[in-house]
């Protein structure tokens, strides 16, 4: 539910058819949101739930007056007695009108008891649900994903859709990681096709997705990010368990898949992973010197340690900037304000959300009653530069413990053009909520101006313990 809550699963599940101020000074560094102790400003608490968003087509968001197998699950995982809240930017079943649709014979606590949130889009294929998801995964913060996708790629591509399939969910995937870089994933094989519709044509390409998409899954896993293989499939009869149109699980269909995620995902709304606890704060990379770059060059090419944002109009590089770029630049010298000749580049090449995040995970993790410092020089280009940018683009710099920003600085400095000045942040974990201790750290920056042209430069990170 859209509470402030926020520990959560993020269930993806697919549904198949249907239709500047000046920088701060020391004595006034404190973050900006913070979910531990800050000096400035109140403590703010988060409730100890599993955000779970269930992303998918019609067979998550719920058609023909069903809600899904979203409903059970709900209700299998609270008789469990799992603190959970199903997140996302939706609420509602397809065409629903509140008496015929959903059907409240059937699902008599639909608008009481029921988290009908979740991120589900009828009739949506693999490759138009992915661009979606940044803004929801930043909006919702979950910290489960449970994905059943992929229906309408076989059904209306065939063959040509297996392929594509398998690689949409890989990049969705990715751009959920780059808003929440500790997700756990469900992902499903798809149900049987049956006679109905004219996706029936293709019901025997559903055998070649699965089984491509599950001997894929293993090697998508990251240690701080798991994915796992939901056999949705296997449960199913298609005789027995569709509509009559083939396609969409009937009530005992959404109550069986409903209990493969159940079985699934339990030990992870139970409390049973935690990665495994690092030991130092160490900033791979830090100045971004890896490429050798001449004067004036850059290079798209990623660096060790550093993931580049899932964005089309985002676009990352290293920079080696000129003196026309920054001053102090010329030839292999820094720029002022920088660390080394090469640094980390963002520009907004066609305009829209600036939710493309670069990140580290770094290798260790949340401590009690320990601060954190860490600082940033955030480069703003000249007006001559020679990249062709015409404004600043802005920034944002975060820590997260797991999925949750425990500390956050937006435009707090305005660097002079033609140079960079530090960004700062401080957090202090004494009071941090306690599920977070001993969840992974994380650095990430972005730039924030919407505007097309618009660029931000980065260099010299630092995190450090006091």
């Amino acid at each position: 539910m859209k509470h402030s809550l926020r520990t959560t699963i993020l269930a993806l599940s697919v549904g198949l058819l249907g239709n500047l101020q000046a920088a701060p000074t020391p004595t006034q560094i404190s973050s900006i949101r913070s979910t531990g102790r800050q000096t400035k400003s109140g403590q703010m608490s988060r409730a100890i739930k599993t955000r779970v968003m269930c992303i998918g087509d019609s067979n998550t968001h719920g058609v023909q007056g069903y809600t899904s197998y979203r409903y059970p699950l709900w209700f299998s995982l609270r008789r469990r007695g799992s603190l959970v809240s199903f997140v996302g930017t939706r609420f509602t079943v397809e065409n629903e009108n509140g008496t015929s649709i959903p059907d409240l014979n059937l699902f008599n606590r639909y608008y009481t008891y029921f988290d009908r949130d979740h991120q589900g889009y009828s009739g949506y294929r693999t490759d138009q649900v992915l661009p979606l998801l940044p803004p929801a995964i930043a909006s919702e913060t979950p910290d489960v994903c449970l994905i059943l996708l992929g229906t309408n790629d076989i059904g209306q591509r065939g063959s040509n859709g297996i392929n594509s399939a398998v690689g949409n969910l890989k990049a969705t995937l990715e751009a959920v990681r780059s808003q929440g870089p500790a997700t756990i994933f469900f992902i499903a094989s798809i149900p049987p096709i049956g006679t109905g519709t004219w996706y029936f044509n293709n019901a025997g390409f559903v055998s070649s997705f699965n089984s491509l998409l599950e001997t894929s899954i293993p090697s998508w896993s990251t240690p701080l990010s798991p994915v796992n293989f939901v056999d949705v499939h296997a449960a199913l009869d298609v005789a027995t368990d569709m509509l009559p149109d083939g396609i969409h699980p009937n009530q005992q269909g959404q109550r069986k898949i409903a209990q493969v995620f159940h079985n699934a995902i339990l030990p992870v709304v139970s409390g049973g992973f935690r990665p495994a606890p690092l030991n130092t704060v160490t900033m791979q990379a830090q100045s971004f010197e890896s490429l050798d770059l001449a004067d004036g060059v850059s290079s798209v090419q990623p660096i060790p340690d550093w993931t580049y944002p899932n964005m089309p109009h985002v676009v990352a590089s290293i920079m080696n900037p000129d003196s026309f770029t920054y001053s102090g630049a010329g030839g292999s010298a820094a720029p002022t304000g920088a660390d080394g000749d090469e640094v980390l580049s963002l520009e907004n090449s066609g305009g829209g959300p600036g939710l493309g995040w670069v990140y580290q995970i770094m290798p260790t993790t949340l401590e009690s009653n320990q601060i954190y410092n860490l600082s940033i020089a955030v480069g703003h280009r000249s007006p001559t530069n020679t990249r062709g940018s015409t404004g600043f683009g802005g920034y944002e710099i975060q820590l997260l413990a797991g999925n949750t920003v425990v500390a956050s600085s937006m435009n707090q400095v305005a660097p002079v053009p033609g140079s960079f000045a530090p960004a700062f942040l401080q957090y202090d974990s004494q009071g941090a909520q306690t599920s977070l201790i001993g969840a992974p750290l994380t650095v990430r920056m972005r730039l924030t101006w919407s505007a097309a042209n618009t660029a931000t430069d980065f260099d010299l990170v630092e995190l450090s313990k006091l």
